[in-house]
């Protein structure tokens, strides 16, 4: 099984480690790049952003996005990770973000930005107590770090003996996982009390907290069965994805208050946990953002490859608007180039950074480990970055068959949900390819990324727009 040009080098199949070469350079310049897209795209808004306003949510991205991210993918931020954040249990990461999350608060708080822009606010003002925000705001920073710790204590079982039925007691198990189940309590009573409206009545009552904060238990219920580690440590085990599935559900705590970078919090969660914690490394994870020569050269023929395939087949399939109209002022061509940019700039960061991380790092190389694992035979490094790629992309294109018909499309939501999930999956191939060629995240988010923009700002698609 080939496809000939496409699949060259194929380091996904065996991983080598990072030069380190560049990569701090690249980490300055994505974290520059994203606050100024995010200072530019605010200046296009229809309901438009003060400066104090687009320099304050900018610095936020900055801050709780931008720079965790892309410099723990470096030798620097790896060496810090090991060293500091992955120390007693995260203790200072979980402390750190507890305090910069503070200081966020207060700043805005401070400076009485407009409630309209930040909507966490008003959020906090009623999150568990109603019309006290001082209180309300010290029980989600509390939440946070409870949150953020869970993981951690989780990180702690993959490496340790299970204990038999014949000798595990009640008794025993309380004593060796006695702080994670304090943590697991505390973690379900608050996303009890801020979903459900059993103090508060401002928000409309439902109960999604009752299951977020028991699927922790079940995660670490499951966590202690056998079945769960029976691939070698080496590699990336089912126990893992219950431990990533431990990092990302993180970000329903910032869904209510809704920071907009919380989802990246979850991710720098992820990383640290996963990546640096189990051992595995950054290479095993793809997780560079280095750029190399041949791997531009590479990207700039599958996005010409992507664009060439996916756009006839989106007006084939009437998957376009009818008009594409926009709310902007664009009159002239520098200011469209500058609108189109920003709007590559955070599809790729806002959209590809979570999204490759989460299926590129995470579900093609679980895929890829499990494959190795467990076939009695060595596979061909084209074989096995190939079905990786797929299976992975399958599964891409059936998560957002959620997604419904915005204003233009002239398909019924059935067909529309049909065809997004079939488009994106094919996207996917096109991302996961670049992945498997690379071993680099860099590539395939910045395919995502120009596919998505070109998919809104050309076609009129109905994406989520991620700001």
């Amino acid at each position: 099984m080939t496809v000939g040009f496409l699949t060259n080098r194929c380091e996904f199949a065996e991983p080598r480690r990072y030069s380190g070469n560049g990569e701090l350079m690249m980490a300055t310049i994505g974290c520059v790049l994203w606050f100024s897209a995010i200072v530019i795209r605010l200046s296009f808004s229809s309901k438009p952003w003060t400066l104090t306003e687009r320099l304050v949510e900018a610095a936020s991205f900055l801050l709780f996005a931008a720079v965790p991210i892309f410099f723990l993918a470096t030798p620097i931020g790896a060496e810090f990770a090991k060293r500091v954040l992955l120390r007693n249990n995260g203790l200072w990461f979980q402390t750190l973000t507890c305090l910069l999350l503070g200081l966020y608060i207060s700043v805005v708080k401070l400076l009485a930005l407009n409630p309209t822009r930040f909507s966490w606010l008003k959020q906090l003002d009623s999150l568990i107590v109603r019309n006290y925000f001082p209180l309300n705001v010290i029980f989600f920073l509390i939440g946070v770090f409870v949150v953020l710790r869970v993981p951690f204590l989780l990180l702690e079982l993959r490496d340790r003996r299970i204990y038999t039925k014949k000798h595990q007691t009640i008794a025993t198990f309380i004593r060796r996982n006695g702080q994670l189940i304090l943590l697991l309590m505390a973690n379900f009573l608050y996303v009890s009390l801020v979903n459900t409206s059993l103090v508060s009545t401002a928000f409309e009552a439902e109960y999604s907290g009752y299951f977020v904060g028991f699927s922790y238990v079940l995660i670490a219920f499951l966590m202690h069965l056998p079945i769960v580690r029976t691939t070698s440590s080496d590699r990336m085990m089912v126990f893992d994805l219950l431990l990533a599935a431990a990092c990302l559900t993180s970000l329903f705590w910032f869904s209510r208050p809704s920071f907009s970078f919380g989802p990246f919090i979850s991710l720098t969660l992820f990383t640290i946990v996963l990546v640096y914690g189990t051992g595995l490394g950054r290479a095993h994870f793809g997780y560079s953002f280095a750029v190399r020569k041949a791997d531009v050269l590479y990207a700039a023929k599958l996005i010409l490859l992507a664009v060439a395939l996916l756009v006839p087949l989106a007006f084939l399939f009437k998957f376009a608007a009818s008009k594409t109209a926009s709310a902007f002022d664009l009159t002239s061509a520098g200011r469209y180039a500058l609108f189109f940019l920003s709007y590559a700039i955070l599809f790729s960061f806002r959209v590809g950074i979570f999204e490759e991380m989460l299926f590129r790092s995470g579900l093609m190389v679980f895929i890829r480990d499990q494959l190795q694992a467990r076939s009695p035979q060595p596979w061909e490094r084209q074989q096995l970055v190939l079905i990786s790629a797929i299976v992975c992309s399958i599964i891409f294109g059936l998560c957002h068959i959620g997604n419904n018909p915005g204003a233009g499309i002239a398909l019924s939501p059935l067909q529309y949900k049909a065809i997004y999930a079939l488009l994106a999956t094919l996207a996917s191939l096109f991302y996961s390819l670049a992945f498997g060629e690379t071993n680099r995240l860099w590539a395939s988010i910045t395919i995502h990324g120009i596919v998505d923009t070109t998919a809104v700002l050309v076609l009129g698609a109905s994406l989520v727009v991620p700001f």
